[in-house]
Formats: structure tokens, sequence, C-alpha cells
């Protein structure tokens, strides 16, 4: 098993952030960063441009470097199931729109209904993943610097 290299995207505009919203098999709502699994011999600003684009319909271009979060599954099961997503770190990057969003998205993410645009602080009381961001997007929004953001263990 390797570990999988991740990018998520911060995408804000008029003061308010872009999620996806998800539902899990259980049928339970979480809120997830745009983006998903850097490709062999793509650069991580390729990535979250493709991923930005295949999830939202919405162009954009990385800005700057934000932070990162380790993630890893505990769960033996899971493990066992999606053993290419029991280990990954997260790159998130600042990324502004490069033109009209093309009005569809052609890869939603696995649970993935829909996208929604909130404030920072609405973001931060939703149950966001990686669990490590929820109550502190405002945090890195506002944050001038990069930083790490920890490592979830679920």
């Amino acid at each position: 098993m390797s570990i999988r290299s991740t990018v998520k995207a911060l995408l804000v505009e008029n003061g308010r952030l872009l999620l996806n919203q998800c539902r899990t098999a259980d049928g339970q709502t979480y809120y997830d960063l745009p983006g998903g699994g850097q490709h062999l011999y793509e650069t991580m600003e390729e990535a979250v441009a493709r991923e930005v684009l295949e999830e939202t319909g919405i162009p954009v271009e990385v800005e700057l470097f934000a932070g990162l979060v380790e993630e890893i599954t505990t769960d033996p099961a899971l493990r066992g199931e999606y053993p290419e997503y029991s280990h990954r770190v997260l790159h998130i990057f600042r990324v502004r729109r490069t033109g009209e969003a093309l009005g569809c998205c052609c890869e939603k993410d696995l649970g993935q209904e829909g996208s929604v645009w909130v404030t920072p602080e609405e973001a931060d009381q939703l149950p966001l993943r990686p669990q490590n961001l929820r109550g502190h997007i405002s945090e890195l929004l506002s944050s001038g610097s990069a930083a790490f953001w920890g490592t979830v263990k679920r």
C-alpha cells in the first residue's frame, strides 16, 4: 500500500466558500473541499485545477499553498475495502476562478450530491471532512501562511 497524494481547493468568492455536499452510504450528510487524488506525473497545481473542474464545473488556478492534513483510516474493514484511500496526505490550496462555470460537473466524488456556497462562519459549523478542519475554516482562510492541520485517525 502507498500513501495517496490528495489535493483540496479553497475557492472563495463574494465572501463565500465552495464546498461539496456529500452523503454517506447510511444517509448522513457531510461537506468536503473540492479535490481528489493526484495522478501520476501530474503536478499538484494541475491536479487541483482538474479536480475542481470535474467536481464543480468551475475552472480555477492555484494562488497559494494553504495547508496540509494527514488522514489515516484505522478500521480494518475499510482498510481492506479501500486500501488506496486508507492513508492520505491532503494538500490544501487557495484557488481563484479563471473563467465561467461550465454549468455542470462531469465527475462527482463518491457520495457527492452537489456543491454549495457558504460563509466561512457557516463552514465552521458544518460536519466537514477531514475532521481536522472542522471549526477552523475561518482561521485557515484568514491565515497569511501555510499550516499543518495535524493527523486524523478515523
